[in-house]
């Protein structure tokens, strides 16, 4: 795999200029931008992931080489504060796994800040930590520091935790295999994991952008894993794509990091309305087709109305079924069951998803619906499941088949 690692960009500020945090953040992004544009040159790769974050590779080398941020260091102290005290610039290099650097990339400034000063290597994610400053001396080496998670959180709970980063197969009836997989990586801020694949409170909600983010990244990461077969879904929400300062944040990201892997990504708009206008439309097009092969909408609504959807822009439309009695459950799932011709003629797949219990998994598998998802389908993973066979009458997955080759 190439050298990569997650650069994380820290402002020791006054309480009053900590207030004005995000305001800096135009600044920091641009000059750290034009910083890695012109000395972090090809075959080496940068993504920016927040204005305060950069995702960094080299495919040609086994560990990133951090002696020459020393001088983004210097660039950005002098830039920010000039030569007087007001406050100092801190980079901090993150590696470790996918899920580790999710983590790291969606905690807060302040709760970074406290990780970082702790005594010991006990930190919310595992990996390794490397501090880098204008002053930083390298005559004895690179200071990593090495990080391990407290030790509550190696114990295995039912309930998944803030802050992991977990996968759920999405189920093909008709071919009888898992053929995508849903990303969901929770930042460590929310009070619950999150879920698109759930019932409605786990949500992102106001935790969108994070959650996007730290999902995105972790996805993205995945694809670097050789040997992975399928698809991967991303999530991205509605509100982020037709606003347009967030939207240019998303833009930026799938330029730098996603570009030549659109054959195995698809992304998830959700918490799409009933009936989004045609200049929506044309912006997934305009903002999406470009990176992902497969573009699916998720909404909550089974009146959803498909025939007002231009032909060649959305590839599939999943219904969330609402947290319901089970005859409110059945009739939303009748009525996008009814309405498939409808999807036909836009060249759309019919989806469902939150399927809760073993009856309205065999009520799709009989009815041959495209794809279905949810706790009733398959269990969060540690890992995507990729392209695997199984039969539908063992559903719910609850954890990966054996290959025959390791069963033998």
């Amino acid at each position: 795999m190439p050298a990569s690692a997650c650069l994380r960009i820290l402002l020791n500020l006054s309480d009053e200029q900590f207030a004005r945090l995000d305001a800096l953040g135009p600044l920091v992004s641009k000059v750290t931008g034009a910083f890695l544009e012109s000395r972090w040159s090809w075959p080496k790769r940068y993504a920016v992931v927040t204005p305060f974050s950069f995702m960094l590779t080299d495919p040609k080398a086994a560990e990133v080489d951090v002696v020459r941020l020393e001088r983004l260091a210097e660039e950005l102290q002098l830039k920010l504060f000039g030569t007087s005290t007001g406050g100092d610039v801190l980079l901090v290099l993150h590696d470790g796994d996918e899920a580790d650097t999710a983590q790291f990339v969606s905690m807060d400034h302040a709760t970074l800040k406290q990780a970082i000063e702790a005594p010991t290597g006990v930190s919310p994610f595992g990996g390794r930590m490397l501090q880098l400053s204008a002053e930083t001396d390298f005559s004895n080496g690179l200071q990593w520091k090495m990080l391990q998670s407290p030790p509550e959180a190696a114990n295995a709970s039912e309930e998944p935790a803030a802050g992991s980063t977990l996968y759920r197969g999405i189920y093909c009836p008709p071919r009888q295999v898992f053929a995508a997989d849903s990303v969901a990586s929770t930042p460590l801020t929310a009070r619950s994991h999150l879920s698109l694949i759930d019932s409605a409170e786990e949500l992102p909600g106001a935790a969108a952008e994070e959650f996007d983010i730290a999902s995105i990244t972790a996805g993205a990461w995945m694809l670097e894993e050789s040997g992975f077969s399928g698809v991967i879904y991303l999530p991205v929400c509605y509100s982020s794509l037709i606003r347009k300062t967030v939207r240019a944040n998303y833009e930026d990201f799938f330029a730098r990091f996603l570009q030549g892997r659109k054959k195995r990504l698809g992304v998830t708009i959700y918490d799409a309305p009933r009936s989004p206008g045609f200049q929506a439309f044309a912006q997934f097009q305009a903002t999406l087709s470009h990176y992902f092969t497969y573009i699916d909408m998720q909404v909550s609504d089974p009146g959803f109305e498909v025939d007002h959807v231009p032909v060649g822009i959305v590839t599939s439309v999943t219904l969330r079924l609402p947290d319901a009695e089970p005859r409110v459950r059945l009739a939303a799932m009748k009525r996008i069951i009814e309405r498939r011709d409808a999807y036909k003629r836009r060249q759309i797949w019919p989806s469902i998803t939150n399927l809760q219990t073993h009856a309205e998994v065999g009520a799709c598998v009989r009815e041959r619906m495209p794809f279905i998802s949810g706790p009733a389908v398959c269990n969060p993973q540690p890992k995507p499941l990729g392209i695997t066979p199984f039969n539908p009458d063992r559903l719910p997955l609850t954890s990966p088949p054996t290959p025959l080759s390791e069963a033998v």
